[in-house]
């Protein structure tokens, strides 16, 4: 059993008809195959046995259609290995081209089960078909998580610019699950469409502010040349009752990406 990137259009609907799916023209089904992002076919013996693609935007959405095998190989795992060898293409894709894309599906009647087995999440509570998300290698690590925080101006620009490296912020429930090589998106307040991307190199925990700001220099922590760095700033964010809660939290950050 081999795989070709590439699907022929007489096998197209060899398998389509096998099947009992719908008839498409000939001249249509050419210019759909050319246009599909990935494409596969499934070999044995120099028989084509199996079929699928992936059709979307190329950036952050696709679609997994088309997936066909032939009734003799079905339940020997020719599907899942197919699927297997088209999200490694998929991929491969991704880290060329993408941040994160987006892969759906709707299964057929009773068939949710095996694209789930095939890494796909279904939860019908939310939505009716499944879906996968795949994210760049290169800008993601293993297990790595993306969140979002907005930023006013000063500190952004200040980020933007290389000085600042350290976020400074609350240590609650929401920074608390914050690991090292996670990406931060950092939103300029008053534009949603600029905004840095950001890797988290590492995570320094205070009691306190008083604590942070002896450990690193002020132009670091956003401060100008000219400004006195004063852990009271940081009150006016957050009250000193929550201060003595959770603690602080330094997040050391690189960027990764600006817009």
């Amino acid at each position: 059993m081999e795989f070709i990137d590439s699907i022929s259009v007489d096998d197209f609907q060899n398998l389509h008809i096998t099947l009992g799916w719908k008839f498409l023209d000939n001249k249509l089904v050419k210019k759909s195959i050319k246009n599909s992002m990935i494409k596969v076919s499934c070999v044995e013996n120099g028989k084509t046995i199996g079929i699928a693609r992936v059709v979307g935007d190329g950036f952050t959405h696709g679609f997994l259609t088309d997936v066909i095998v032939l009734p003799d190989y079905q339940g020997k795992g020719v599907g899942k290995a197919m699927i297997s060898y088209l999200l490694s293409r998929l991929q491969d894709y991704v880290n060329k081209n993408c941040d994160e894309f987006m892969l759906e599906l709707t299964p057929t009647k009773d068939n949710a089960n095996f694209y789930v087995k095939c890494g796909f999440k279904h939860k019908p509570e939310m939505m009716e078909g499944c879906y996968l998300w795949l994210k760049n290698q290169n800008i993601y690590k293993q297990g790595s998580k993306k969140y979002v925080m907005h930023l006013q101006k000063t500190p952004f620009e200040n980020i933007k610019c290389g000085k600042k490296t350290i976020e400074m912020r609350l240590n609650d429930e929401k920074r608390s699950v914050i690991k090292e090589n996670d990406i931060i998106i950092f939103i300029k307040i008053g534009s949603n469409t600029e905004y840095l991307k950001t890797r988290v190199k590492a995570l320094h925990k205070y009691k306190n502010f008083e604590e942070l700001y002896k450990n690193f220099d002020k132009i670091s922590l956003g401060y100008a040349k000219n400004e006195i760095a004063k852990p009271d700033d940081m009150t006016k964010y957050y009250p000193k009752e929550e201060i003595e809660k959770y603690g602080v939290v330094g997040i050391e950050i690189e960027i990764i990406k600006k817009r």
